[in-house]
């Protein structure tokens, strides 16, 4: 991991986080109760897991901001933007510091870990705190209404990370 912002990373992490908010802007599917599904944060858990924890979250939170900024879809809130920095910081610590090397059973549970922290525990449960915020209503009713799809944004992201991720690693 290369820790110097040079202006090749950066470049790198721009796109990552322009491709994010295209995808997660645009390329969604809404199901009923008002949830998109999409594959919208794979960039950002990419960016994690191949920069490293510090550009990957950087990569999370200018993809929010920026997103924000050009559609919004919400009042801004800075803790969905601390959120974004986790879905990349996350991915970072777990590829470069818990599991170490580019195995391929190794980068298999890398994306594993990867979507689960980012989808069940930043997404499912911090995302819903944000939300509870804006609403008053319990914290539990918005976990309990978010399982499925995370569940199934979880399997999706995995799936089309694990196609991905060795094709775009051996060019970083």
């Amino acid at each position: 991991m290369n820790k110097k912002l040079t202006v090749n990373n950066l470049t790198k992490i721009a796109i990552l986080a322009a491709l994010s908010v295209v995808l997660r802007r645009f390329f969604t599917v809404t199901i009923p109760v008002n949830q998109k599904i999409g594959v919208g944060y794979m960039p950002i858990i990419l960016s994690g897991m191949l920069y490293g924890p510090w550009f990957g979250g950087l990569t999370g939170a200018l993809a929010d901001v920026v997103g924000m900024l050009i559609n919004p879809d919400g009042v801004f809130h800075p803790g969905f933007t601390l959120s974004a920095f986790l879905m990349g910081f996350g991915p970072g610590l777990i590829s470069f510091y818990l599991i170490k090397g580019d195995i391929d059973y190794k980068i298999n549970i890398k994306i594993i870990l990867s979507c689960l922290f980012t989808f069940m525990i930043v997404r499912l449960l911090i995302d819903s705190i944000w939300l509870q915020q804006y609403s008053k209503n319990p914290y539990w009713i918005y976990v309990l209404r978010r399982i499925p799809k995370q569940a199934i944004e979880t399997i999706l992201n995995s799936v089309i990370l694990r196609i991905i991720a060795p094709r775009i690693g051996k060019y970083v």
